[in-house]
């Protein structure tokens, strides 16, 4: 958990929170199924969101994504992106290429390490409260119910 809570990312929580509850959240920014886990998700549990470029038109992804990882409230830029199923692009800068990169690097190095787990966004890492952490690839309806039971210990 301490490498992902190093990656660019979206912090979506609540003041305060603890730092052992934080879901960390992968995400492609024009992926469908993370739109739904946003939605359902936000203000209901305290999340990292990573932007991990995966779909095609890697381009047209890295600017979505630097918009949002450059924006002044990144959660209402999430927001919007998920929303218009587009958001405001952003330059690419160095910098933010380099965290793009990091973020991707690190989603890759999850999976090469688990051969038995199938890349897919959203990807969720969520921390159990006896430490464990469970993993969850992909998003239907209902499942951010199992995610709040897996972060409450159910």
């Amino acid at each position: 958990m301490e490498l992902l809570a190093k990656l660019a990312a979206v912090v979506d929580a609540p003041p305060g929170t603890p730092e052992g509850q934080f879901a960390t959240i992968f995400f492609d920014p024009r992926c469908p199924y993370c739109h739904a886990a946003f939605t359902a998700l936000h203000g209901q549990i305290a999340a990292r969101w990573v932007p991990v470029v995966v779909l095609g038109d890697p381009e047209g992804g890295n600017r979505m994504a630097a918009g949002i990882l450059s924006a002044t409230d990144r959660v209402a830029a999430l927001k919007a992106a998920f929303e218009t199923k587009g958001g405001k692009a952003g330059e690419v800068s160095a910098e933010t290429a380099a965290k793009l990169a990091e973020n991707r690097e690190a989603f890759a190095s999850i999976f090469a390490a688990s051969p038995a787990l199938r890349p897919g966004v959203p990807t969720m890492f969520v921390p159990r409260p006896d430490g464990r952490l469970a993993i969850m690839v992909g998003y239907e309806a209902g499942d951010d119910a199992k995610l709040r039971a897996v972060l409450a210990g159910s």
